[in-house]
This record gives C-alpha cells, sequence and structure tokens, in this order.
C-alpha cells in the first residue's frame, strides 16, 4: 500500500520551508545579533505512527475478517544527537546520528544532516525550524532506509552555555517497501559555546 505522505511530499515540504526562510532572512535588519557559536544538542523524541492509524484503519475496515498485522507499530521513539555551528543570527547547520525503533527488529541508525532556521533571535529564546535528512548507517531487516523530518520547537535559556528546547515533529521514513510517517513531541538540551548568548550569560 502508498503511505499518504511519501518522501516526494516531504522534499516539497522542504522547498517550502527554503522559500520561507529565505523571505525571513531578506526582512531581516542588518544589525548585530546573537550566536551561539559551536553547539552540541542530544535529544529525545516519541510519536505515533500517523500513516499507519490512517491506512491500518481503512485496511481493516474493507478487511474485516482479516485485518493487516505486517504494518510498523502505532508508537516510535527515539533519540539523537548533532552537533553543528551557529553559522548567522537565522541559521545553523549541524549533523549527527539518531536512532529509530518503529517495531521489533527494525532498529535503524541514522547519520543526519540537520539545517535549522531560527525566528526572533533578539531575546536569546527563539523559535526554531529544523530540516532533517537521515541515511542508514547500520545493518538491520532493512537496507538504504532513509529519513525526512521537519521540527517546530522553542529553545528555553537554562543556564549560562545551556538551554533546553522542546517541541513537535513530523517525521517521514522509507523502510524498505514500506513508508511511514510519525507525529510527536521531542525535548533536549543545547549546549554552546558562547556564554553570551542568552540571559544567563549577560552579566
Amino acid at each position: 500500500m502508498k503511505i499518504l505522505i511519501s518522501s516526494v511530499v516531504m522534499k516539497k515540504l522542504y522547498f517550502i520551508f527554503v522559500l520561507i526562510s529565505s523571505f525571513a532572512f531578506s526582512q531581516t535588519k542588518l544589525e548585530k545579533r546573537p550566536i551561539q557559536g559551536f553547539y552540541f544538542s542530544p535529544e529525545l523524541s516519541a510519536g505515533f505512527n500517523l500513516s499507519n492509524i490512517i491506512q491500518g484503519n481503512r485496511d481493516r475496515d474493507n478487511n474485516p475478517n482479516n485485518p493487516p498485522t505486517n504494518y510498523p507499530n502505532d508508537f516510535s521513539y527515539g533519540f539523537s544527537a548533532v552537533a553543528g555551528y551557529h553559522l548567522i543570527p537565522n541559521l545553523s547547520l549541524g549533523g549527527g546520528l539518531k536512532y529509530s525503533y518503529t517495531t521489533n527488529n527494525f532498529h535503524i541508525l541514522y547519520g543526519i544532516i540537520q539545517p535549522k532556521i531560527l525566528f526572533n533571535v533578539d531575546d536569546g529564546e527563539p523559535i526554531f525550524i529544523d530540516l532533517t535528512y537521515g541515511f542508514q548507517l547500520n545493518k538491520s531487516v532493512v537496507d538504504n532506509a532513509d529519513l525526512y523530518g521537519l521540527k517546530v520547537g522553542k529553545l528555553i535559556s537554562h543556564r549560562k552555555r545551556l538551554s533546553q528546547q522542546a517541541g513537535f515533529y513530523l517525521e517521514g521514513q522509507q523502510l524498505g517497501n514500506t513508508g511511514v510517517t510519525f507525529v510527536g513531541l521531542f525535548y533536549g538540551l543545547t549546549i554552546f559555546s558562547n556564554k553570551n548568548y542568552n540571559e544567563y550569560g549577560k552579566d
């Protein structure tokens, strides 16, 4: 069965957000604004298999006496670690690793590339959009799995050189012949080199 939100759709979403971010940058005043410098972000995430709920329920309704059993779980979790550099006030670029569990024996380790677009940067607690692409690194039930993700969240000042981050994510994974789409929540920390980036460093 084809999944409603494919990797092709995710790529189109990326293109739209790149256009939005380009517009946002063009409106930014040419003034000195803070940057984090080098950063490291460990993160936990958990969500529901949106495509499974939609497509699985449809197939169960069409086949009440023989419901499908080969879909990934309704629930998924993962954790990631990303390191990068905050290039300009509205943009940072990072990369790292992400582990994702979707169902028994589907333990996928991805290498990920993750640009971050930041808004409302003047107060040190910006809203951000992460765009994530991942490619499979380990051996598992499937080979050549890939991942496309979109996250919307907020950085919350916590300590000098340390902020918390939390928000929502939408993620599409292609697991062999099966495409799955997850929606859920994430929480993490961002450790950065510029001690003056947030309010705790302005002493």
